[in-house]
């Protein structure tokens, strides 16, 4: 905003009056964005918005007879503002399409008579212009492998490998939205390791490891594409299952507990057999949030436990257990 409102001021006293308007509109613009973009959803339809009579105005501005050529500086910046503000893919398209139209305009404003100088000037200032955008390009590329190396890191457990808490609430929100538009159910099952300290008191940390990851990779097998496997903490997991009500999430837990019974884990000749007790909640039913679906189900689990473990607790169930 700033920008606009200083060279249309410069421009003013050139007596440029198309290009001083179009940087005053462009800084009204910039003040009505600056307003909302705290508050928008659409964040990259605006950001198009924003930059499109920002690099039009820089090929107005290079178009101008009363302009220098030192203009051109403003479009070797093109590519360093796509990527960083559209990403790889669209700040590729814009930097390529923008940058070709200023070397364009370039050539036919500022030729010469000699056709090779002609070729020398373009040729420069295109090799430093694709040097930019490829430098703009291998930059966000890399920026981006890291921020999902990073993001992996942090919604992993390097354990198990299976998401963690975190994850487990980023996809919870999607796919509580995803109910709520659509009406489908949506199920969380709280899986507990029976006897779980008693196998690291007895075989060791290392074995109590081994253990976790066994469970993980026995349990993992049987969920369905869009379910979400993560653990939560020691020996406590959760299972989120979109699009299952409370009766197919009891099928679904229930499954897990018997192949969990059938594949026993191995130790040193010694055949560990493992168990879990689960507890299931359902959106809408039983809360609105992760957290209040959480507490639901981890009271199934303990009931699940306290009624004798190696068992699967849903609502229905939970009554007469306690009582």
């Amino acid at each position: 905003m700033s920008g606009g409102l200083f060279f249309s001021v410069v421009n003013l006293l050139h007596d440029n009056w198309l290009l001083a308007g179009l940087e005053i509109g462009y800084a009204a613009v910039s003040l009505y964005l600056l307003t909302i973009i705290d508050k928008t959803r659409n964040l990259q339809l605006l950001t198009a918005v924003y930059l499109l009579p920002f690099f039009s105005i820089m090929i107005v501005a290079l178009s101008q007879t009363t302009t220098t050529f030192a203009v051109f500086a403003w479009i070797q910046t093109i590519p360093i503002i796509c990527y960083l503000l559209l990403g790889l893919r669209l700040g590729m398209y814009g930097s390529i399409v923008f940058v070709g139209v200023g070397l364009f305009v370039f050539s036919q404003r500022f030729s010469s008579d000699e056709l090779l100088q002609n070729v020398e000037i373009i040729a420069n200032l295109g090799l430093a212009s694709l040097a930019v955008m490829i430098f703009a390009h291998i930059y966000e590329r890399s920026r981006l492998l890291n921020e999902q190396r990073l993001t992996e890191q942090a919604t992993t457990g390097s354990l198990t490998s299976q998401p963690n808490r975190l994850k487990l609430a980023e996809v919870f929100e999607r796919e509580r939205a995803h109910a709520l538009r659509n009406g489908t159910p949506l199920s969380l099952v709280f899986v507990d390791i029976d006897h779980f300290k008693q196998i690291n008191d007895r075989f060791g940390h290392e074995v109590g490891d081994r253990a976790l990851v066994h469970f993980a990779k026995v349990l993992a097998q049987r969920l369905r594409v869009n379910d979400l496997f993560c653990r939560l903490g020691g020996e406590e997991f959760a299972v989120l299952l979109p699009g299952s009500k409370a009766a197919q999430a009891r099928e679904i837990a229930e499954s897990l507990r018997e192949r969990l019974v059938a594949q026993s884990l191995t130790v040193d000749e010694t055949t560990l057999h493992m168990t879990l007790s689960a507890g299931v909640a359902c959106f809408g039913v039983d809360g609105q949030s992760l957290d209040e679906l959480m507490l639901a189900a981890d009271r199934r689990t303990y009931a699940a436990k306290r009624a004798g473990r190696n068992r699967v607790i849903t609502r229905e169930d939970v009554e007469p257990i306690l009582g």
